[in-house]
């Protein structure tokens, strides 16, 4: 299996071959956090009422762990289905983010992929398939970016309507309080994969956001992971453009 941390380019002289590359790499550890990820949410589904379709659904066609959660949440609450339907949609808006980028990275926005396939391809966009395709970016060309893409969101589609399959039966029998601890597994990854970035000042940004979010817990709460992940950010950005410029004035002529 090809390392999805490799930085050598790819040949184009195999179409298949990025396919196949994005196929092995959704086998690892992102197919495996996305399952686990999925077991958490099917226990949370039937816990708040949701039968076997209404949960596959839920997973298949909102796609995103916060919209997945609130609509769960605030279906066993009673909320009427416009206040779940605007909750999903502000829940799953940084996808809209992730979505102008990921189109810009893979080129689908220069018009060589019809609009039905682009609607496909990011309904499969997860913040997982969003983190890999910006890891191995450098390594294949636009065209073999986007089936690099095909391959590994498509499997990491299929397991995780495959975890909250298997998700919904575990908790027969498993404590839901155990199956909902595997929500962890997935951002565990991502930090792990912001750690590993080619870029330092992402690595210090992704390690300063996680120190900060326990300092404003006690004081913020819930709100603490999006405040501290913004400050910090800010901070490191900022302090790294202190540190050029000053840098530029140090090393100029006197």
């Amino acid at each position: 299996m090809l390392s999805a941390f490799s930085r050598s380019p790819v040949p184009d002289d195999n179409p298949a071959r990025p396919l196949n590359d994005g196929v092995w790499a959704a086998f690892s550890i992102p197919g495996v956090s996305i399952f686990a990820n999925m077991v958490g949410f099917a226990a949370i589904a039937r816990q708040a009422g949701f039968d076997l379709p209404m949960t596959l659904a839920t997973t298949l066609l909102v796609w995103g762990m916060p919209g997945q959660v609130a609509m769960a949440s605030l279906h066993i609450a009673g909320a009427s289905l416009l206040v779940i339907f605007t909750a999903v949609a502000l829940a799953n808006m940084r996808m809209l983010l992730m979505s102008i980028s990921g189109m810009e990275m893979m080129a689908l926005n220069e018009g060589r992929h019809p609009f039905w396939q682009k609607v496909l391809l990011m309904q499969m966009l997860a913040i997982t398939s969003w983190v890999q395709i910006g890891m191995v970016e450098g390594r294949y060309s636009k065209p073999g970016l986007v089936r690099y893409f095909a391959g590994f969101a498509s499997v990491i589609y299929a397991l995780g309507m495959l975890g909250t399959l298997a998700g919904y039966y575990l908790s027969d029998w498993a404590s839901p309080d155990v199956l909902r601890a595997v929500l962890v597994i997935t951002p565990l990854y991502i930090l792990l994969m912001v750690i590993n970035a080619r870029q330092m000042l992402n690595r210090v940004a992704g390690v300063a956001g996680g120190a900060l979010c326990p300092v404003l817990y006690p004081v913020l709460g819930e709100w603490s992971i999006l405040i501290g992940g913004i400050a910090a950010g800010t901070m490191v950005v900022m302090a790294d453009r202190f540190w050029q410029r000053a840098s530029t004035g140090a090393g100029g002529p006197e």
